[in-house]
């Protein structure tokens, strides 16, 4: 086995991925799995969740999952706790649940932008505090993967901000707590990956559009990237992009 191969592996680690039920979640699962991952999948859907689940046990993996909304009072504490529970640690969370959402804001209420900013914003930091307090309780370190987009460096659409808002915030609580990891001398690192536009059913876009997307599995490999850098290397901000000058 070389070097390469071993900085690679992820077997006895433990994966949470959330939003797994499809598009980025569901390729990261596997991802992540095909390197000897435990997984955790969570989405909404059960429905979703169990056929992934079934398919990466197929493989010679292990899938749990726990069904729940990331926004309900408490699902985000029973998430980590049968995390724990069931799997006894946790090295890897992928922080990928959310929703997009443009319009001038003539059209979009300040209601519109609380709630993306509950899913896009809240309950990643609410995960990722989550995953801190556990990867320090079972291991030495950790890392947190953020999917941002790259409207976290640059507004593309104009308009009422209402997305880009949340994955700017996003990105700041990333760069934060990730300095906060250093400063405390834990080995856990928090990143994260800003994919441009990905061809995943979020979005609804037209076939023209389609050689400026990105595959979810593209940003998959990104994540994975991240979570199996060698110790001391931390990959902290990642923007993914179908092509150099692609429209987003």
């Amino acid at each position: 086995m070389t070097g390469h191969a071993v900085q690679q592996s992820l077997s006895g680690k433990v994966a949470l991925v959330t939003g797994a039920g499809r598009g980025i979640g569901a390729a990261t699962a596997r991802a992540l799995a095909a390197r000897g991952a435990g997984l955790v999948l969570t989405s909404r859907t059960a429905a979703e969740l169990e056929p992934l689940a079934a398919e990466i046990r197929a493989a010679g993996g292990a899938a749990e999952t726990v069904a729940g909304d990331l926004v309900e009072p408490g699902f985000v504490e029973r998430l980590f706790a049968e995390t724990e529970r069931r799997l006894g640690r946790l090295d890897i969370l992928v922080n990928n649940a959310g929703t997009v959402g443009f319009g001038p804001i003539e059209d979009v209420p300040a209601d519109a932008l609380r709630a993306m900013l509950e899913l896009n914003t809240i309950a990643p930091y609410a995960c990722m505090r989550a995953a801190v307090a556990l990867m320090r309780r079972t291991s030495t370190d950790g890392v947190v993967v953020n999917i941002g987009s790259t409207e976290a460096h640059w507004t593309a659409q104009g308009e009422s901000g209402l997305y880009p808002a949340t994955k700017f915030a996003l990105r700041a609580l990333t760069l934060a707590v990730a300095k906060q990891m250093k400063a405390d001398g834990t080995g856990i690192r928090i990143c994260q990956v800003d994919p441009g536009g990905v061809d995943t059913t979020i979005q609804q876009l037209p076939p023209e559009a389609k050689p400026y997307l990105l595959a979810p599995e593209a940003v998959a490999r990104s994540v994975v990237h991240a979570a199996t850098a060698p110790p001391g290397v931390h990959v902290l901000d990642t923007v993914v992009v179908a092509q150099p000058f692609a429209p987003w």
